[in-house]
């Protein structure tokens, strides 16, 4: 027998995949194959473990983070959720990309961009802009671009960020590094003096079309800082009414080995509490998934 059973979720196993590494995770999973009959350890406890936050969180654990995104991506794609396909499209860098298109197609038999054309409406071409972005690879600043580009950002948000002036945007935060974009960023916060109105402030104001505000907001604060965002999202997620647990599974797990400890720092710098503690107090009724989400935060 396997030992996983509906008095799992409060025995040590999590403890063990928590303290592992992703790709440690990965080799237990394989072990555990080999030793047992019954298939990888999430499947065995989707057949004896309520399919809860709990559950979906062992399931992060134990597959490759862009292997998850992958999945995500396809539910929400399905689903139409908007802002779930932002959050993965937006704060994923080129590499990560690239790794979760092949991870995509590879499961499904389909692309990532051949299903939002198929099941997403009106602000399709904002996703397949992002994927098909010939961003400039190199890490320096042009000045004559910044200039061009604040310029047109100006005349931009006269137009209230949409038709023509959503175009224009998208132009830009599609070809410039992020290096430039910031630079770029910057020098609009100075258009006017004594104004200091940052651009996603702007767009906020003055875009009337609310997923398109949404999106754009979310995708230049991930230019600027993402690990400021990721605490953003996580405090939005605990601080709503129902608990957005599925985004905390995401982040949490999935920043795990990149910058959960410096998302921790923006979490504790902006909001002055521990994001432990955040989640404990949200989710503490749930004992087994709060338990492995603050685990994953402490360790």
């Amino acid at each position: 027998s396997s030992g996983i059973n509906a008095e799992w979720p409060l025995r040590p196993g999590a403890q063990i995949l928590v303290q592992r590494t992703n790709s440690q995770r990965q080799q237990i999973d394989e072990v555990y194959k080999t030793l047992f009959t019954e298939g990888s350890i999430s499947e065995d406890m989707r057949n004896v473990v309520n399919q809860g936050n709990y559950y979906e969180s062992v399931r992060a654990l134990l597959l490759q983070p862009r292997e998850y995104d992958a999945q995500c991506l396809r539910q929400a794609i399905e689903e139409g959720n908007d802002s779930v396909i932002c959050e993965i499209l937006c704060t994923r860098n080129n590499p990560e990309i690239t790794e979760v298109l092949n991870c995509y197609e590879s499961e499904n038999g389909s692309t990532v961009q051949g299903d939002i054309d198929e099941f997403i409406g009106d602000h399709k071409q904002f996703y397949l802009d992002i994927l098909e972005s010939p961003r400039d690879s190199h890490n320096c600043v042009n000045d004559n671009n910044v200039l061009e580009s604040v310029n047109k950002l100006i005349q931009a948000e006269k137009g209230k960020w949409t038709g023509a002036s959503s175009t224009e945007l998208m132009s830009i935060l599609t070809t410039r590094n992020f290096l430039e974009l910031r630079s770029i960023f910057k020098e609009f916060q100075k258009r006017e003096n004594g104004n200091m109105e940052m651009i996603e402030s702007s767009i906020k104001k003055h875009c009337n079309d609310e997923l398109l505000n949404m999106c754009l907001v979310m995708w230049i604060k991930s230019i600027k800082n993402v690990t400021q965002l990721f605490s953003e999202l996580l405090y939005q997620s605990v601080t709503s009414l129902t608990a957005d647990s599925a985004r905390v599974i995401r982040i949490v797990i999935g920043r795990s080995e990149i910058d959960l400890t410096q998302i921790k720092s923006h979490y504790m710098m902006q909001y002055n509490k521990q994001l432990k503690l955040a989640v404990q107090q949200k989710c503490g009724n749930d004992v087994a998934y709060s338990n492995i989400i603050t685990m994953i935060i402490k360790n």
